[in-house]
């Protein structure tokens, strides 16, 4: 199945990107958790970021990558539960972006997390978890894993699969416990959301660890930024 897979799907694979500065921050929220304002926000604090879109947007192409991680952590094979993600794998495929945010670092939180000890941790939510559910639902499902045009094209050109196997083949539906990412966000989403941030709060000392949502402004951030010495 790989080898047929690879003759249809596959292209030249990218060389590895090469990390010339520390990552520094990890922002861990799930989608849909103001990502799009926070990278923003990093981006006029001086970081180079690394958002979810760009998965979508890079070129070359990095999303067969990403794809076979999310496999590797989702699908119970090629792996999963033995050896953990490391960060060379990571940095092959980030590069030398200062800080992370939405796709890559929601769905490998604690991978990224374990990687990356030195790194700090944003922990982006929303204070209204069904307002976070119904933007996730019309976003993520409405808008993706539901149109079917986009599910032709993942039949038909090689990105566009990568992109489908990485978010709705594994990565989604792994996240949110569910055959699809429907199924995981309707059944188990809300309790998904809560259980992650505490995961977080559990894993990450108090001092690496900032917590903020959209509401809070650019204020926690700027202060944060040069009491952790970004």
């Amino acid at each position: 199945m790989e080898t047929l897979r690879g003759a249809i799907y596959g292209f030249p694979r990218p060389p590895p990107r090469i990390r010339t500065k520390p990552l520094q921050v990890i922002c861990v929220g799930l989608p849909r958790s103001g990502t799009e304002s926070l990278s923003r926000a990093l981006i006029q604090l001086g970081f180079k970021t690394y958002h979810g879109w760009d998965i979508v947007f890079d070129e070359p192409p990095y999303a067969q990558g990403w794809a076979q991680l999310s496999e590797r952590k989702y699908s119970g094979t090629q792996g999963a539960g033995t050896a953990p993600i490391s960060r060379d794998e990571f940095d092959a495929l980030l590069g030398h972006c200062d800080a992370v945010v939405d796709t890559a670092a929601a769905m490998f939180s604690v991978e990224m997390i374990q990687a990356y000890p030195e790194a700090k941790v944003i922990l982006n939510t929303r204070q209204d978890v069904d307002a976070w559910h119904r933007s996730a639902m019309k976003t993520l499902v409405a808008e993706g894993e539901d149109q079917w045009m986009v599910w032709f094209l993942h039949i038909f050109t090689a990105d566009m699969y990568w992109l489908w196997r990485l978010y709705y083949t594994f990565g989604y539906p792994g996240m949110f416990r569910g055959r699809t990412t429907k199924e995981g966000l309707t059944k188990h989403g809300k309790r998904v959301y809560q259980e992650h941030g505490l995961m977080i709060r559990g894993l990450v000392p108090e001092e690496r660890l900032l917590e903020w949502d959209v509401e809070d402004g650019w204020g926690p951030l700027c202060e944060v930024s040069q009491a952790w010495g970004c």
